[in-house]
C-alpha cells in the first residue's frame, strides 16, 4: 500500500519520457517528466507526507525501498540510454539515473519535513541545480512558494 503511489509515479515518469520530444535536452525532459508525475491535490498532501516519513524512518520500509528506488532510477537511466544511443549500463546513463534519484530523494525528504512550499518546487529546484552542475549561483536559496498544486 505504501509503495503503490510510488510505483504509479515510476509508470507515469516512463510514459512522460516516452512522449518527450527529441528536441528537448535530456535533463529538461527528465525534469518535466518527474515534475509532471508529482502533482498532488492539497487534500492528498498530509497522507503523502506521512507515507514518505514512514518509508524513510521505519527500518523495515527503508530496507524494502531499494527495489522501488531501483525501478525509479532505471526509468531515467533507460531514457538517457535511448536518447544518447548508449547501452543502459554505460557510465552516463547510469550517472544521470543515479544522480537524478539522489537529488529527487533530497527534494522529497526536505519537502516532507517542511510544509513551506509545493513538492514540485523542491523537485524543480533540485533538478535544475543538477542540470546546472550545482554551480555556486544555483546553490544560494531554498525553493519558496505557497500552496499545493493540484493534480
Amino acid at each position: 500500500m505504501l509503495w503503490n503511489e510510488f510505483d504509479n509515479e515510476v509508470t507515469t515518469i516512463r510514459a512522460n519520457l516516452r512522449q518527450t520530444s527529441g528536441d528537448l535536452p535530456v535533463m529538461d525532459a527528465v525534469r518535466h517528466a518527474v515534475i509532471a508525475a508529482n502533482y498532488y491535490r492539497a487534500e492528498d498532501v498530509p497522507e503523502l507526507r506521512m507515507r514518505m516519513h514512514l518509508i524513510s524512518t521505519v527500518p523495515e520500509l527503508v530496507a524494502s525501498a531499494t527495489v522501488h528506488y531501483d525501478a525509479w532510477e532505471r526509468a531515467i537511466t533507460e531514457f538517457v540510454a535511448r536518447r544518447t544511443d548508449q547501452p543502459a549500463d554505460s557510465l552516463y546513463p547510469l550517472a544521470v539515473g543515479r544522480a537524478t534519484l539522489a537529488v529527487c530523494r533530497a527534494a522529497y525528504e526536505r519537502w516532507s519535513i517542511h510544509a513551506d512550499a509545493d513538492l514540485t518546487l523542491y523537485l524543480d529546484a533540485a533538478l535544475r541545480a543538477l542540470a546546472a552542475g550545482f554551480r555556486d549561483d544555483i546553490l544560494t536559496a531554498e525553493p519558496q512558494g505557497g500552496g499545493t498544486r493540484r493534480r
